[in-house]
């Protein structure tokens, strides 16, 4: 399957500064199949070690020896010769084996031309913790998530739409007819979603009914790793607080309407639990005076994105045939799936080494209801973006943020088709520039906006 990230890991393989590589996602978003492609692609020999299994190697790893860490591998897997240019060591399921971590440090200053890898499904718990020393500027990171709108277009058989997306442009729109067959194909994503098992089954399936069976089993699967949260974790609130999120999807949190009844720390704690095991991730609210828009975050003012669109749609209990045939994609479940689709590829806009974050705006005035939907850094300046119904719709929000600002340029994902306007706001007399997406162009916004005039 094609994921943007096999370049990435390509690059690194032949990179002369690379450092060891920890790749970090949620479970089952294709951590362990990403490496096994590289390496195929690449013709690389993959030394795939599953910490799970008992290992005969880890009392060596205190001796910090990458050498003979190595040896003992070589010799458990029947190795007689290792060629470092030739070999990835991988190390999945690492959170089992914290020793690994620390070790990385020695696999860098000491044996830099081994190539290693590392990930696990709960490894973000091990890289909270703070009994061990964690090898700062010795590792690098890589982010991901789930398949991409047109990464689920390439690996369902869809190339020739897959290609298509990269050569729109606003000068040459699709006409009518490929629009709608586009909105077709979005319709689809949001039932499927991008969870590679979930694609792999719809690919080889076609039926929705298998599809909705893979993603009741990865949805069980996150619940069943509460267990595994150890002492930090009230599983029974994180049971109520996982089914409710999706209600809630767009709205800015309230932690006693996540859980009735229960303290607001305690959902608080919950929500950084998900968020680590990266089931959500919060987008928090930003003046948007400019960049970074981290720098101006509210930390106690969010919103939530979950992981996945169609387990979204799974949890809601949403029809098929709801989203199959409602006048607008924005109209579903009161715009959550549109909004959620936008914002779980939006937050992944940044260099893949760079953890994901987005963030939102809201005139914080007392009895005032305006809010952006979500906030871009873009050419050093701050896009505001909205995720509107249908192909209409009001943009009073988006108009209040611009006059705040002075005018600027503005972003919409909306059924409608793509188009980029002038406008003058006679209030103040602010010009802004207004650019009109179609929800299934999200991957490629960022080379569109640069038909902004400058």
């Amino acid at each position: 399957m094609k994921r943007q990230q096999l370049d990435y890991i390509k690059e690194w393989v032949n990179r002369k500064t690379r450092k060891p590589l920890i790749i970090r996602g949620a479970r089952q978003v294709g951590k362990t199949t990403l490496v096994r492609l590289a390496c195929q692609e690449m013709g690389l020999k993959l030394v795939e070690l599953n910490m799970d299994d008992s290992q005969d190697f880890t009392p060596l790893l205190s001796q910090n020896d990458p050498y003979k860490v190595f040896q003992a591998i070589a010799l458990s897997q029947q190795l007689s010769i290792i060629n470092p240019k030739k070999t990835v060591f991988f190390f999945d399921e690492a959170q089992v084996c914290p020793e690994l971590i620390p070790f990385l440090r020695y696999c860098f200053e000491r044996a830099p031309e081994y190539r290693v890898i590392l990930t696990g499904s709960l490894l973000e718990f091990v890289l909270e913790a703070d009994n061990y020393s964690f090898p700062v500027g010795r590792v690098e990171f890589l982010y991901l998530g789930p398949m991409t709108f047109e990464e689920y277009l390439a690996g369902t058989n869809n190339e020739a739409a897959f290609e298509l997306l990269q050569t729109v442009t606003v000068e040459n729109p699709f006409d009518e007819a490929t629009h709608r067959i586009f909105l077709k194909h979005l319709r689809h994503y949001l039932i499927v979603g991008g969870m590679p098992e979930a694609i792999n089954v719809y690919r080889d399936t076609g039926s929705y009914v298998e599809v909705e069976r893979s993603k009741q089993s990865i949805i069980t699967t996150y619940q069943a790793d509460f267990y595994k949260y150890g002492s930090k974790a009230d599983i029974h609130l994180l049971n109520r607080v996982l089914a409710t999120i999706p209600i809630h999807l767009g709205k800015k949190v309230m932690y006693t309407r996540l859980s009735e009844g229960s303290r607001s720390d305690q959902v608080k704690r919950v929500l950084e639990l998900l968020e680590l095991a990266k089931v959500i991730q919060r987008c928090f609210h930003s003046h948007g005076d400019g960049l970074p828009l981290g720098a101006q975050q509210k930390t106690d003012h969010f919103k939530l994105v979950f992981l996945d669109v169609g387990l979204v749609q799974s949890m809601l209990g949403i029809s098929i045939a709801t989203i199959e045939t409602a006048a607008e994609v924005n109209e579903i479940a009161k715009g959550a799936l549109a909004e959620q689709f936008v914002g779980q590829h939006l937050m992944y806009y940044r260099p893949m080494f760079e953890a994901p974050a987005i963030h939102y705006w809201e005139r914080q005035v007392k009895h005032s209801t305006a809010e952006v939907d979500y906030l871009l850094p873009w050419n050093q300046e701050v896009l505001p973006v909205e995720v509107k119904s249908g192909h209409k719709g009001h943009m009073k929000s988006l108009q209040q943020f611009l006059s705040e600002k002075n005018g600027g340029k503005a972003l919409r994902f909306s059924s409608g088709p793509l188009l980029l306007r002038d406008y003058e706001q006679a209030k103040g007399n602010i010009r802004y520039q207004f650019l009109n997406v179609p929800h299934y162009l999200v991957g490629q916004w960022s080379r569109l906006a640069d038909a902004f005039q400058q």
